[in-house]
Parts: C-alpha cells; structure tokens; sequence
C-alpha cells in the first residue's frame, strides 16, 4: 500500500491530517524526515531531515 505511487507505508510512523490545508504530513523513520503531501496525492515534499529517527507529527492548522 502507498500514500502515492512515490511514498511508501513500510516505514511511516505517524501522519497527520490538515484538513483545512488539503495536506497530509508523514514521519518516515528509517529515512529520517518529515514529508508532505496533498490530499490529492499530486504534490509532496521533504520538509524536515534530520539524523535522528522522527516518531511523531503533529499539526496545529490555526497557528500557521
């Protein structure tokens, strides 16, 4: 199963949904970042890399 054809679920630990926004966000932990994606699986992105192994998201739509 996948979130689009390019992001896998193997190695996804949380996501988050921003309704008002249309975005999903996603922790990968074995690759070590936080992505995005539209709820139309048409744009993601890499927001945060990091070398630690991320575990959780969390979103807070009013304070943007």
């Amino acid at each position: 199963m996948a979130l689009s054809e390019s992001v896998g679920t193997e190695y996804l630990v949380s996501v988050a949904l921003d309704s008002k926004q249309g975005l999903l966000y996603y922790a990968d932990k074995l690759n070590g970042f936080i992505g995005e994606i539209t709820t139309e699986g048409v744009l993601k992105r890499r927001l945060f890399n990091t070398t630690k192994r991320p575990h959780a998201v969390v979103v807070y739509s009013s304070n943007r």
